[in-house]
């Protein structure tokens, strides 16, 4: 049985992931009349510790403040990708303890792209209407399986066929090499076509890929010039050996 959207409630809160997201919600509640306030944490969950302590600072800032504003109701937005998947799973295991509603808002893909910052404020609201609570058993589940993530994952994470999995470091590498060539080009624009080869739910930042053209580098895979310290200060082609 669907459970009916309970009542707008009107001191509650969004919880987001990524800059993009957490921009298009509160365009939402701006110009749309959605109420609540946004609250958006950093978009790197598909790689890296999932319990590092900026993390488990911004989740007890947000139980802090439940517990001060006396909140309504938390909203999790999420997408079917691996970064929301995790965050999902991650706001169960972390508010476990808080006895308030835990709603949710799945949000459909356009153009394959599964992701909350591809809806305008309008499509934002009319899907906001459509939120439905999280069970107790729903919630219990979500957050064992953030466990399972967090302890049996490794560092990086992919969403595939619904569930989240962990693959090797170098899985992406191939996209690294194959948006090199044997001609000098700027390594921001290797880091930008490797991005843009990921796959719809699996999308990975530019942090991560900066991290594999370094590893590369090192390996002597790739080659470069100019200084490393930032992407614009240098070039990168393949190295004789992968030509």
């Amino acid at each position: 049985m669907t459970l009916a959207a309970p009542p707008a409630p009107g001191n509650s809160i969004h919880l987001v992931l990524g800059d993009s997201a957490v921009g298009c919600v509160r365009a939402a509640c701006a110009s749309c009349g959605m109420p609540g306030a946004v609250v958006g944490f950093f978009d790197g969950l598909a790689h890296g510790p999932l319990d590092d302590k900026a993390l488990g600072s911004q989740w007890r800032a947000l139980i802090a403040r439940l517990e001060l504003e006396q909140a309504d109701a938390v909203t999790v937005w999420s997408g079917d990708n691996v970064g929301d998947a995790i965050f999902e799973a991650m706001a169960c295991d972390q508010l476990a303890g808080w006895p308030g509603p835990l709603l949710r808002v799945r949000v459909p893909e356009i153009d394959g792209r599964p992701f909350v910052a591809m809806h305008s404020p309008e499509q934002l609201s009319q899907l906001y209407a459509m939120r439905r609570p999280l069970t107790a058993a729903e919630r219990l589940s979500l957050a064992q399986e953030f466990a399972r993530i967090r302890d049996s994952c490794g560092p990086l994470r992919r969403l595939e066929q619904g569930r989240v999995q962990g693959v090797p470091v170098d899985y992406y590498d191939s996209l690294v090499l194959s948006a090199c060539t044997a001609d000098w080009q700027a390594a921001g624009r290797v880091v930008g076509a490797a991005m843009g080869h990921c796959d719809g739910p699996n999308l990975t930042g530019d942090g991560f890929f900066r991290t594999r053209l370094g590893f590369l580098i090192d390996a002597r895979r790739i080659e470069a010039n100019g200084r490393r310290a930032r992407l614009p200060d240098y070039s990168v082609r393949l190295a004789n050996n992968q030509r």
